[in-house]
């Protein structure tokens, strides 16, 4: 026999000890844990970028559907319009709040209780909306090329750090007639058994006017008034409401809520929602006059900007209506749109915080009505001299809308009405910022849109 080769101490192999085992795998749990860390960071890293991108997403839709909106604008910002020509209207109500409200503040929040309101046409495929029928039911649904359209935005409930805003645009179909029910083919209209709230509330899109116990659609032409529009005179022909129709709050009166202007109690839903975690909807209109600061190295600020000084070095911005600022630089020449409504649209003592935009009617001065209450009824167009001044019409007031400014003896000191702010409109600018709660990122689109022909 071959005999095997003894084995010494040096040759023996050893097992790992349970103390070894246990930094061994103390030592691999530590790298698992630190990968696991990696890649629930790369995770949450690239949920969060797809957040903010969806965001970003819906925001560029928000942008191109108010983009179109206002490509299709059927009212000239030219006030007053006559509404024989049936253009329709543009309205802006600039509520209390500004950007420079919360800058300096602890709040993200900014400018949130504009409104913009505007008949539109599209060129492309036509608006489509519904309609109740008996009981509430949806029967019908329509089109039409033209529509009413109100954007807006709405307290979001138990938000907070930061609050956030829900934005609407609320659409209604601008038709005229409606030959089926509820408008029915005899009479073209609808007798509502119910309360105005309740239409107002109820699917319904179709943009009405309520006359007595009846509700009719809207033209073009009857738009260009403000007791036809939505949400200004929702107690109707037969109501307490009166000229100017000042826009409505959630209880159906004239001083908005602390948050800025409530549309209808209900919540809204579905379709009308266009944005949500919205921080800002601020809209804000060009004036030539108005005062720019341009600190050394900074960028330009307008009246509104959180940092703005009085101290001009610039003329011409975008900025919120009745902003209140005078321009240094341009003495002698009156401001557009820094100042309280015009006192005869009476606007500027039926809503003291708003300050409102609108494209206004000649309606007002044909309508055998005494709306500034000096016991004569339509003086600036019955072709005399009621003042004795000598005078005939001067811009923006013609009386008959014929263009020409001379009609007989009437002139715009006997106008009974006039635009809250009688100077043509170039531009506005709609600013609309949103917070994405992930990321706790803030995203802003602008959209701009000139009224001037180029």
């Amino acid at each position: 026999m071959i005999p095997l080769p003894s084995r010494n101490a040096d040759d023996r192999r050893h097992g790992m000890t349970l103390i070894e085992m246990m930094v061994a795998l103390a030592a691999t749990l530590v790298v698992m844990g630190a990968i696991a860390q990696a890649f629930a960071a790369f995770g949450n890293a690239v949920s969060g970028s797809r957040s903010v991108l969806e965001l970003d997403s819906r925001m560029r839709s928000a942008a191109w559907r108010l983009r179109s909106d206002l490509a299709g604008a059927t009212a000239r910002p030219l006030p007053p319009l006559n509404p024989a020509a049936g253009e329709g209207y543009l309205e802006i109500i600039e509520g209390p709040a500004t950007d420079s409200t919360f800058g300096a503040g602890s709040t993200i929040s900014g400018d949130h209780d504009d409104v913009l309101l505007l008949t539109t046409r599209s060129t492309e495929t036509p608006f489509i909306g519904r309609a109740p029928g008996t009981g509430g039911a949806i029967d019908d649904t329509f089109e039409s090329t033209l529509a009413e359209v109100g954007w807006f935005a709405r307290a979001t409930s138990n938000t907070s750090n930061p609050g956030t805003y829900t934005l609407y645009r609320k659409q209604l179909l601008v038709m005229g007639y409606v030959g089926t029910d509820p408008f029915h083919a005899g009479n073209n209209s609808l007798a509502w058994p119910g309360s105005w709230a309740g239409y107002l509330n109820s699917p319904c899109d179709v943009s009405v006017r309520r006359e007595a116990n009846v509700l009719y659609p809207n033209t073009l032409a009857d738009l260009t008034r403000r007791e036809c529009r939505f949400m200004h005179n929702p107690l109707g022909a037969t109501g307490t409401s009166a000229f100017p129709f000042v826009f409505a709050s959630g209880n159906h009166q004239a001083t908005p809520a602390p948050d800025g202007l409530i549309f209808e109690t209900a919540q809204r839903q579905g379709e009308d929602v266009v944005l949500t975690n919205v921080l800002a909807f601020d809209v804000r209109v060009f004036d030539p006059t108005a005062p720019v600061f341009v600190a050394t190295g900074s960028t330009a600020l307008a009246p509104g900007d959180p940092g703005f000084t009085a101290t001009p070095t610039a003329s011409g911005a975008y900025v919120d209506l009745g902003m209140g600022t005078a321009n240094t630089l341009l003495s002698g020449i009156p401001p557009h749109f820094s100042g309280t409504c015009q006192a005869r649209s009476r606007l500027n003592t039926a809503v003291p915080t708003l300050r409102v935009y609108d494209t206004w009617s000649l309606h007002y001065e044909a309508d055998g009505l005494d709306q500034d209450g000096d016991g004569l009824r339509d003086e600036g167009t019955n072709g005399l001299d009621d003042d004795s001044d000598g005078s005939f019409d001067e811009p923006p007031f013609d009386a008959n809308g014929d263009g020409d400014f001379v009609d007989a003896g009437d002139d715009l000191g006997e106008a009974e009405t006039l635009p809250p702010y009688p100077y043509p409109l170039r531009g506005i600018e709609v600013r609309i910022r949103c917070y994405e709660p992930s990321t706790r990122q803030v995203r802003q689109v602008t959209v701009r849109h000139t009224f001037v022909p180029h």
